[in-house]
């Protein structure tokens, strides 16, 4: 395609960088629009990480108890203010209910540990991490703690806890002012449905999906519109995980995408960030990595052209839907929890 107009990139009013725009959130505050993960990182990496990832501008940091390491994000959030360089109240910090803590009567003691791990008096968001409620167990000293089973080898879901009931103890956080905000993640139409069946209740802020060209999900996308959540995107450059296929090689690599890289002058990561950011989304970003880190900090708002905008909007078509976070140890059936 030599001399196409391949892409282009108009600044709107100048770069305006992910990781310094702030989307409005329903409950009158915002979060940053580029977030920084940790998951699946060790607690040594995740310390080393987040204390960079926050020298190279980011400021909202996603974590989550089941990922093991929150202790060590505390530690390294501590030290970056101690510099006196960035405030508390300049970072927005986010974390998440596990399923084994899903039953009311554990959701604020599970709140307080993170908080405490953390080193905060206070999250910026508590999200419910997946819509369903396991047996109970306090730390993660084993497997069998994190996912339990029952006696046939399936989860232990407890199905005397309904989501709403979980949502009403999150709801309780936020008038404790333990959180400012709450919201799902991985949840669809039914789940968004009936945490908001109760108006006396806090509305969701936010829905934390795994969103890329390959799984666009565009009608729950719509969902979180007409109910003024605000989507939130992990996995949003498609890399392979524990759950892809050993032949799948992630986005990064796939050809189709290639020229979009060579005419724009940016690699084919940043071109997928800034497609998520330019659907207003919140985007979250991991990597242990300090070049990708620095990377990762200036993807941009960028309006598309139209050609390279149809071929992402209509890349899932082309591949087929793909999942990099697909689990079957969440289901008595064994099978895709999305089934």
């Amino acid at each position: 395609m030599p001399g196409a107009n391949v892409l282009s990139f108009r600044p709107l009013g100048g770069p305006v960088l992910g990781v310094s725009n702030r989307l409005p959130l329903r409950n009158g505050h915002t979060i940053p629009q580029c977030g920084f993960g940790t998951y699946r990182m060790t607690p040594a990496e995740a310390g080393s990480a987040v204390e960079y990832a926050v020298v190279c501008g980011f400021r909202h940091v996603d974590c989550a108890k089941a990922y093991c390491n929150q202790a060590a994000v505390g530690e390294a959030l501590q030290r970056v203010i101690s510099t006196g360089k960035v405030r508390r109240e300049d970072l927005f910090l986010t974390s998440k209910l596990w399923p084994t803590d899903q039953h009311p009567n554990h959701v604020e003691k599970a709140c307080r540990e993170t908080l405490a791990e953390l080193r905060v008096d206070y999250l910026d968001l508590y999200l419910i991490h997946w819509p369903l409620a396991w047996r109970h167990s306090s730390h993660f000293l084993t497997d069998d703690d994190k996912y339990p089973k029952d006696a046939s080898g399936f989860p232990a879901v407890d199905d005397d806890v309904k989501l709403i009931d979980t949502w009403k103890a999150m709801s309780d956080l936020v008038d404790k002012k333990l959180v400012r905000a709450i919201g799902p993640s991985n949840c669809n139409e039914k789940h968004i449905n009936e945490v908001m069946s109760d108006e006396r209740l806090y509305a969701p802020v936010i829905n934390q999906i795994e969103l890329h060209p390959a799984l666009v999900q565009r009608d729950l996308i719509n969902l979180h519109k007409a109910h003024h959540m605000v989507t939130a995107a992990y996995s949003p450059l498609g890399m392979p995980s524990r759950f892809t296929p050993p032949d799948y090689k992630g986005l990064l690599t796939d050809a189709a995408l290639q020229p979009l890289s060579e005419y724009s002058g940016f690699s084919v990561a940043r071109v997928l960030l800034n497609w998520s950011l330019d659907m207003h989304n919140v985007v979250i970003v991991r990597s242990t990595k300090k070049e990708h880190i620095r990377s990762n900090a200036k993807a941009a708002l960028f309006a598309l052209s139209d050609s390279v905008r149809m071929i992402l909007d209509r890349f899932q078509e082309r591949v087929g839907t793909i999942r990099t976070i697909n689990p079957a140890n969440f289901t008595r059936s064994g099978r895709s929890f999305f089934e």
